[in-house]
């Protein structure tokens, strides 16, 4: 149950990106369905009926309860419009979404409108797909653009790349590629049932290439061509997208030196995804500390970082938005490893921080990697990610959206970082990097790469390995804050409501251990708050700085 003092305390910070205040007396505000929708197709947020603004007083005074006449009216009349598909595509609420408060003797109506499903977006309204749909930026509501707008329908079905290419026949496939990749399969899959079938068979099976006879089209899909398809052919379907990696290792801004190493579109290799996975993979896995393991009597090299770095890569192709355009990019620097791929996130990084998934954007390409041993199909993929990293010590990954260019950014820091509970200052060394890595370059790449390219590929990689291990050997140190000044980092940042995933990514800290260490004790002493004091560990939990704790800053 929201309480006044709950509401009080969300108003101070202005209205934002989950929160719009209306005037309202005993009818619901024109604009609120706009709201509605962009809530929705954004990332949720809160809508309150009864409160004025004035806008030429300063925001401490700015907002007045100015309170809702006939509450029962307008809830009911809210509901009955929410439910009207002439109005608004569909509801995304219960019951208990909308409920009446008392604030200081007037009545506001507190309105949680949740994030659609990806699956049921857009939500827009008077039955106008195209100029009814909104997003929230910012504190305002704002129409999508025609690009935005494609995004949010491609993002509602789990199989955009099973969509056919009509006329782009077999023909468009790179035969090296595909004969790679099969090897790989007989190897990973032995007496499997595809391994006598011909070339094309094999590819319908895979779901690369499909006919559909009601709408007499016939051809590649687009799963088939991008990961196996010529390069020719490729640009002209995606003419805006490619792939780079970039070893960065020891590079500074405006050095002459701009990357050690790149892989990118210059003609010398087929560009789709299997070769840029095992390319580009290979390079990046010989930048790094390997281990040795044992499994059965096979050593094994790599071990948690190296199934961490490659289950972000696969995250990163199969959650890509192809058609969308823009640059698939794999940067390894000198202290981390970035993966940045077109597209936006299905759900927030909240519910993804803690476990939640969805079903790939490419589940075709998905299971075509599965079949070759890249990662699974369960969504597990994030959460494998987040435990290595635990594990091994390092920072924990962050993982966001650049609305602006319609990008996400998943960051795997590679420095140390020591945990305690204590207020000491903590220094933690990176690990060896392992003496063999070297003397397996050739056979790592060549077991997974299409003939054409293998020899290049080991040759070139080699010819970096001493300078790479040489760089990763070098210890990182980090020191732990004070708690002193962590208390005047958090409230700084705190101003407003924030969620504890991000006051952790600008700290460096385990949004868990946050959690679960730091939050807390700043709550014990009187310099943070909770949004939702009935539920300490709902994943939509926020804090904001206390009067206690904005002393701290003067």
């Amino acid at each position: 149950m929201v309480t006044a003092e709950e509401i009080k305390s969300l108003i101070k910070g202005g209205e934002g990106l989950h929160l719009e205040m209306k005037a309202c007396r005993d009818k619901l505000p024109k604009d609120i369905w706009e709201t509605y929708s962009a809530f929705a197709n954004t990332r949720g947020g809160v809508i309150l009926l009864g409160v004025t603004e004035h806008k030429d007083k300063p925001l401490d005074e700015r907002f007045e309860f100015s309170g809702v006449s006939d509450y029962y009216k307008v809830i009911t009349d809210f509901f009955n419009i929410v439910n009207n598909r002439q109005k608004v595509s569909r509801s995304v609420l219960v019951d208990s979404d909308v409920r009446p408060v008392e604030v200081d003797g007037v009545t506001i109506v507190y309105i949680r409108v949740p994030e659609a499903d990806y699956r049921q977006k857009p939500i827009y309204i008077n039955n106008d797909l195209q100029s009814g749909t909104y997003k929230r930026l910012h504190e305002g509501d704002r129409h999508v653009t025609q690009e935005e707008l494609a995004m949010l329908i491609r993002d509602s079905s789990d199989n955009a790349d099973r969509q056919i290419l009509n006329k782009y026949g077999f023909e468009h496939i790179d035969l090296e590629t595909l004969h790679g990749y099969r090897n790989a399969f007989n190897g990973h899959n032995p007496g499997h049932i595809y391994a006598n079938l011909s070339d094309l068979d094999f590819l319908t099976n895979l779901g690369g290439y499909g006919s559909n006879p009601q709408m007499d089209i016939e051809g590649l899909t687009a799963a088939g061509l991008l990961m196996f398809g010529k390069s020719v052919t490729i640009h002209q379907v995606f003419p805006n997208f490619r792939f780079d990696y970039l070893n960065l290792i020891g590079i500074e801004p405006g050095s002459s030196m701009k990357w050690n190493d790149r892989l990118t579109d210059d003609g010398r290799w087929v560009d789709n995804i299997y070769n840029f996975l095992t390319l580009a993979l290979n390079k990046l896995l010989l930048t790094l500390p390997s281990e040795g393991r044992l499994k059965g009597v096979v050593r094994i090299d790599g071990g948690e970082l190296f199934e961490g770095v490659r289950e972000g890569f696969i995250n990163t192709l199969t959650y890509c938005d192809y058609w969308l355009g823009g640059v698939l990019r794999i940067d390894r620097r000198t202290d981390r490893i970035v993966m940045r791929n077109p597209g936006t996130l299905r759900i927030s990084p909240e519910r993804i921080y803690d476990g939640d998934y969805t079903q790939a954007r490419n589940s075709t390409i998905q299971k075509m990697l599965r079949m070759v041993g890249f990662g699974d199909n369960i969504g597990s993929g994030f959460r494998k990610i987040m435990n290595a990293w635990k594990n091994i010590g390092f920072p924990h990954p962050d993982i966001h959206e650049e609305e602006e260019v319609n990008e996400v950014w998943l960051t795997l820091p590679l420095g140390s970082l020591a945990e305690d509970n204590n207020d000491e200052e903590i220094s933690n060394g990176s690990s060896n990097v392992a003496s063999n890595v070297a003397s397996n370059i050739a056979s790592n790449v060549a077991s997974n790469v299409t003939s054409n390219v293998a020899s290049d590929v080991a040759s070139d990689v080699a010819s970096n390995v001493a300078s790479n291990v040489a760089t990763n050997v070098n210890e990182s140190n980090r020191s732990r804050k004070s708690y002193d000044k962590l208390c005047k980092e958090v409230v700084e940042f705190c101003v407003d409501w924030k969620t504890r995933y991000e006051i952790a990514s600008i700290l460096g800290y385990n949004p868990d251990y946050f959690r679960n260490k730091i939050i807390p004790r700043l709550i014990a002493d009187g310099y943070l708050e909770r949004f939702d004091k009935e539920s300490s560990r709902s994943p939509e939990q926020k804090y904001r700085a206390t009067q206690k704790g904005m002393e701290l800053l003067s």
